[in-house]
């Protein structure tokens, strides 16, 4: 399922607490809620493309809503 690999990538994520991480901020609630939305597309047969369900990174330099640039 989406969640079950987006955990599996939390937690290696997670582990790297030190300041070598890739990532500025993470937003796991964010990313656990869209995960558990395409599991129930998937489960009721519809879904938003063959890529529903996708793990993806944000570069920080892009405008996200409510998200400093």
């Amino acid at each position: 399922s989406a969640r079950d690999r987006l955990e599996a990538v939390l937690s290696r994520l997670t582990v790297r607490a030190d300041n070598e991480s890739v990532f500025v901020k993470l937003y796991p609630e964010a990313a656990r809620a869209a995960a558990d939305a395409a599991d129930a597309r998937r489960r009721a047969g519809v879904t938003l493309g063959p890529l529903d369900g996708s793990i993806l990174s944000i570069k920080d330099l892009f405008d996200v809503a409510g998200e400093p640039t």
